[in-house]
């Protein structure tokens, strides 16, 4: 069957305004000189995140699809199907470099740097969120050092 522009747009909105709607993110399709280019838009102003340039129609749809299946998956495994969690996991907190507000249905970037404390081998930091007000510790591990200004072009040690 033959997928058209009209389809794709229209399973986008569909998308976007539906099961996406409570997410972090949303989907974005365009057209190009030489396909189509399909995205992953954050709300967090977290940089777009490219799945598909220059595609045709259909991988442009299945692209779509991959991403309303994953949601699915993700809903289901992780949330009991019921509703979102209330905060990032750890390994998300990461993949976002730990710049914005771990609270889900916040994601802010205004976030004001607290205290900090040796712990271990590392260090811990709090830092609070201006928007929503929560309160969380950054965990820091230590790993070595570098020298700067070192010319023997041995830096980390």
């Amino acid at each position: 069957m033959k997928v058209t522009e009209k389809q794709l747009k229209s399973r986008v909105t569909e998308l976007n305004l539906g099961v996406l709607k409570e997410t972090t993110f949303g989907i974005k399709l365009e057209r190009g000189s030489k396909g189509y280019n399909v995205s992953l838009v954050y709300r967090d102003q977290t940089a777009p995140e490219a799945l598909l340039t220059d595609g045709s129609a259909s991988e442009a749809n299945a692209c779509i699809e991959a991403i309303a299946a994953t949601h699915k998956v993700f809903k289901q495994s992780m949330m009991g199907g019921l509703e979102k969690p209330g905060f990032l996991t750890n390994e998300l907190f990461l993949k976002k470099s730990g710049e914005s507000c771990p609270k889900t249905k916040c994601g802010s970037k205004d976030i004001i740097v607290g205290w900090g404390e040796k712990v271990g081998p590392g260090f811990n930091q709090v830092h609070r969120c201006s928007k929503c007000g929560l309160e969380f510790v950054k965990v820091y591990k230590l790993e070595g050092y570098e020298l700067l200004g070192q010319s023997d072009g041995q830096q980390t040690v």
